[in-house]
């Protein structure tokens, strides 16, 4: 049987902190940006009045039965395992996900894991929207090259991951979010990114978000001066904490719709080219990453709540 790997081997990643002030990063060092950039993520300060319970709950009983003698309230966080539109088991490793829509979490989802998955996406947003402006893309072309992503449009993915720690595999594969923008709560060791060739474990920051840079970022701002780079990562294989718990996260996701393209800005931020359809790239990705059934995951050409 493989073993836990320990915290320790590799060596740590401490993120660059920032706050959103408006739709502004402020970093706590003199070119935190820079770094953020380079890095492919950031801790960012959560709210003072956000509440992650609603995301800790659903994560921790979402993969549970719904037995006969549970009370209506608390069923509705359990047996999502038979919702084969949202439920993934990836039998390649121990995670196993939810992964919903504005509508699907509207239909499905308890109602304040809604309401706190709303405003997960309304500041990847604002972090969207402050990366550009930082990076001088002229605000004509947001719309356009991120799929009205910037102004709640585009795919609101949100996913709640349980990391079952029965099981001798890896936590997640190594990969890169697809999308713009990752807003991540994660309160756990486990996820370890690469930086210049080498992986490192990074930590969890108390009281702050991990924001990754995805694919998607990653193309649009190549040609750029500053340009972003997304962050390759995996978690590894995970064991109980010391609350007895398995590991579990969930994240908000900014994506464009299948049915749109990817896009690249000229090098001054004034002009902008198409370069793949969306679709392909997601298709692509899903087969190089997970390796199983699930050849559709995260494809959606328009999120329904948007009309």
């Amino acid at each position: 049987m493989t073993a836990v790997i320990p915290i320790g081997r590799l060596p740590l990643l401490d993120p660059g902190r920032a706050r959103l002030v408006d739709d502004r990063l402020v970093f706590d060092a003199p070119g935190g940006l820079h770094r953020a950039l380079g890095d492919g993520c950031f801790a960012l300060a959560m709210p003072a009045d956000f509440d992650p319970a609603p995301g800790r709950r659903l994560a921790r009983d979402f993969h549970r039965e719904a037995g006969p003698d549970l009370p209506r309230e608390a069923a509705l966080w359990h047996g999502f395992r038979a919702e084969t539109a949202i439920y993934f088991d990836r039998e390649h490793f121990q995670t196993e996900h939810l992964l919903a829509d504005a509508a699907q979490r509207a239909a499905r989802f308890p109602a304040p894991v809604t309401a706190m998955a709303d405003r997960m996406h309304d500041i990847a947003g604002r972090v969207l929207r402050a990366i550009l402006t930082d990076l001088g893309v002229a605000p004509a072309l947001w719309h356009q090259v991120t799929d009205g992503t910037v102004a709640g449009g585009g795919v609101r993915w949100f996913a709640v991951s349980h990391y079952r720690s029965d099981r001798a595999l890896d936590g997640a594969p190594a990969h890169k979010d697809t999308g713009f923008v990752t807003v991540l709560y994660c309160e756990q060791p486990g996820l370890e990114a690469e930086l210049d060739g080498v992986w490192h474990d990074v930590l969890p920051v108390p009281g702050h978000f991990l924001i990754n840079f995805g694919g998607a970022l990653e193309l649009l701002t190549a040609d750029l001066a500053r340009p972003a780079h997304a962050v390759l990562h995996r978690v590894r294989r995970s064991g109980r904490g010391p609350d007895g718990e398995d590991r579990f996260s969930f994240a908000a996701f900014l994506n464009p719709g299948a049915d749109t393209d990817l896009y690249r800005l000229a090098p001054d931020g004034h002009g902008a080219r198409a370069v793949i359809p969306v679709e392909d790239f997601l298709k692509a990705f899903n087969a190089q990453t997970w390796r199983d059934r699930h050849a559709g995951f995260g494809i959606l050409k328009r999120d329904p709540a948007e009309g």
